[in-house]
């Protein structure tokens, strides 16, 4: 999908419904290894049938506080491209998974008296910065925060928002200036099934933009 404004569509359980996702040509799918999470992926979703996916499409995980061990076999088992770190991971640990040559994406939990201090120890770890709304359930809460805390930062490294994107708010979304807008459980039918239907209306309104 060419446009200003990559998308990654997270929170997959489905082989068919990634299928089907597959022609609103994503530039990211996200696969959730957060035991706790509805949408954990691990028992759920034969890796080897990611196949599927061509390469133009990176294949994500998202982590909270796991070892390394456990997400180096996770990159290896499901083949993913990139990693989402969305707990408290340091920046040594970003550095050493950026070594096996995936891409990092750093989450950072956003509340009104947030401290940005603590995101420019990653600069030179991450390959993108990932701003998402504060919730005990490390994110898909749907919840949304104030973007403005975020445009007045002086972001120097790419950054992906998330958190509470819908279909009401993407186009906003799209033009606030990340890199990436990340999907998740506001175009969802259930837990780990996203509904095309939203998707694509809200991707073709994207498209427009570009």
């Amino acid at each position: 999908m060419q446009n200003s404004v990559k998308v990654k569509i997270c929170g997959l359980t489905d082989i068919d419904n990634i299928c089907k996702l597959l022609f609103l040509e994503p530039d990211y799918m996200g696969f959730i290894f957060y035991p706790k999470s509805p949408r954990y992926v691990v028992g759920r979703l034969n890796p080897d049938l990611l196949s599927v996916i061509p390469d133009t499409v990176k294949r994500t995980g998202v982590f909270v506080n796991q070892s390394e061990v456990e997400i180096r076999d996770a990159v290896k088992r499901f083949g993913l491209q990139a990693v989402q770190l969305h707990g408290h991971e340091k920046p040594r640990l970003c550095a050493q998974l950026r070594d096996m040559g995936v891409e990092i994406l750093k989450a950072f939990h956003i509340e009104d008296d947030h401290d940005f201090e603590s995101v420019w120890e990653y600069t030179e770890v991450v390959d993108y910065y990932l701003f998402d709304t504060k919730t005990e359930a490390y994110g898909g809460s749907g919840k949304g925060f104030d973007w403005n805390l975020i445009l007045r930062q002086p972001l120097r490294t790419p950054w992906v928002l998330s958190g509470g994107i819908g279909p009401d708010n993407i186009v906003e979304a799209a033009q606030i200036g990340a890199s990436m807008i990340d999907l998740n459980s506001c175009f969802e039918s259930s837990p780990g099934i996203k509904d095309y239907d939203l998707l694509d209306q809200a991707l073709t309104k994207i498209r427009k933009l570009a």
